[in-house]
């Protein structure tokens, strides 16, 4: 493995640039925020989930039924783009289902994470 020799910087290639001032850095931050709000992400409601063999999964056939551990009781994950946002629970909305969110993760944290 050959090593490389450390080069120079030439910092005159680079533009001088001032930081922002806090409250031009917020105002930034809500503009920015807002160009995303019309960006879709993917919401899922967990219902459970169980491990199983590649012998039995190989066995399900039309009718099989899948034991999940979540008990009946249990609230329900709520995730976007794969990430815990909240909790909740199933509910019926004509022939559709639903969720009724009971939680939801701390707001510091979503903004932040």
């Amino acid at each position: 493995m050959s090593e490389k020799e450390p080069q120079n910087l030439d910092l005159s290639k680079f533009e001088s640039v001032e930081r922002p001032k806090e409250n031009e850095n917020e105002n930034s931050s809500s503009n920015t925020l807002g160009l995303l709000m019309d960006v879709e992400l993917e919401l899922s409601a967990i219902l459970g989930s169980t491990d199983m063999s590649i012998k039995k999964i190989l066995e399900l056939t039309k009718g099989s039924i899948i034991e999940l551990e979540n008990k009946t009781a249990e609230p329900i994950d709520l995730l976007v783009n794969g990430k815990l946002i909240g909790k909740g629970e199933v509910v019926i909305i004509e022939d559709n289902f639903g969720l009724r969110i009971t939680d939801t993760v701390n707001e510091d944290f979503k903004i932040h994470e």
